[in-house]
C-alpha cells in the first residue's frame, strides 16, 4: 500500500475546494487501502466547508461542514453524497455519526445513518446523550459508506472538533478499501512505508509571483494544479527532478498542485500572491 508523510497539524485557517487527491495503494489479501494524507491539515474556522474525495476522480463524496449561525457556532455537520452514510445511528428524527477510534470496522456489518441523509456532530456539548463528538475531539474517526462508479465502498475521515475550546474543526487525511464490498478499519492508512514515502523523499517546493519550483530525489511526471473550487487550472508535464513551472497567468489565490512520481501523487497547497 500507498502513503503520503503527515505533516504537524497547521493552525492556519484556510478553507479548500472540492478536490482531495487520493494516493492509490496496491492490492494484498486483504484489500486494497487508498490513503490521502491531507498536508498541511486542512482548518476549518465557523463557516467553512471542505469536501472528501476518497477516489481522487473531482467527485464529492462527503461535505464536512462548521457551520455559521448553528448551535452558535458551536456544530459541526457531515453531508454524504447521495446513498452515502455514517456508521451511526438514528435517534429523534436525526443522525449521530458514532466517534470511531483506530481498528474500529467500518464495513456491511456496522449500522449506519439514514442514507443520504446528513451527520450532526454536535460538539457544542455533551448535553445530548446521542451526540459522541461532543467537545472538543482529537484524532477522532468518522465512518464512511459511499458508492463508486455502482459499487459500495468503506472508508474514514479523521478529524478534530473545538480545538483548544476555539470553535476550529481540523481534517487531518482518509482513506477507503478501493475493493467494493469490503470491510476497513479505521485508521487504517495501510502499509507504514510505501511507495509514495521513496518516490517524494525529499521533495520540497517553494513560490514566486510566477513560478512554482519542484524537487524530487526522483524525476518527476507531471503536475495538475486546481483552484478552491476544484477546477483543475493548468497542467503540465515535467521530465527531471528539479522544476520551474509558469503560474504567472493564475489569479491571486490558493491552489492545490497535484505532483505525480512513478504513479504515486502527492499534494500541496501554495498561494499564488
Amino acid at each position: 500500500m500507498k502513503k503520503n508523510t503527515s505533516q504537524n497539524l497547521s493552525k492556519r485557517l484556510v478553507q479548500y475546494g472540492a478536490l482531495s487527491a487520493a494516493v492509490l495503494g496496491v492490492a494484498d489479501a486483504t484489500g486494497q487501502v487508498t490513503y490521502t494524507d491531507i498536508e498541511p491539515d486542512v482548518v476549518l474556522a465557523v463557516g467553512d466547508t471542505y469536501n472528501i474525495d476518497f477516489t481522487g476522480t473531482g467527485a464529492q463524496n462527503v461535505e464536512i461542514s462548521n457551520p455559521d449561525g448553528l448551535a452558535g457556532g458551536n456544530a459541526a455537520l457531515a453531508f454524504p453524497s447521495s446513498g452515502g452514510a455514517f456508521v451511526g445511528f438514528t435517534a429523534g428524527g436525526f443522525e449521530y455519526p458514532s466517534l470511531l477510534i483506530d481498528g474500529d470496522a467500518v464495513g456491511p456489518s456496522e449500522t449506519f445513518t439514514t442514507p443520504g441523509e446528513r451527520g450532526d456532530l454536535n460538539y457544542y456539548g455533551c448535553a445530548y446523550s446521542n451526540s459522541q463528538w461532543c467537545d472538543e475531539v482529537v484524532d477522532g474517526l468518522l465512518g464512511v459508506r459511499f458508492t463508486f462508479d455502482g459499487n459500495t465502498h468503506y472508508g474514514w475521515v479523521r478529524m478534530d472538533t473545538d480545538v483548544n475550546g476555539s470553535n476550529e474543526m481540523v481534517v487531518k487525511g482518509f482513506a477507503f478499501e478501493a475493493t467494493p464490498d469490503t470491510a476497513i478499519e479505521a485508521g487504517d492508512e495501510g502499509s507504514p512505508l510505501g511507495v509514495a514515502d521513496q518516490a517524494f523523499n525529499n521533495f520540497s517546493y517553494f513560490t514566486d509571483a510566477n513560478t512554482l519550483t519542484l524537487s524530487a530525489a526522483t524525476a518527476m511526471d507531471n503536475v495538475t494544479i486546481h483552484n478552491i473550487s476544484g477546477q483543475q487550472v493548468s497542467t503540465s508535464a515535467l521530465t527531471s527532478n528539479n522544476e520551474r513551472v509558469d503560474i504567472s497567468a493564475l489569479s491571486t489565490g490558493v491552489y492545490l498542485a497535484t505532483v505525480t512520481i512513478e504513479g504515486t501523487r502527492k499534494t500541496i497547497k501554495f498561494v499564488k500572491r
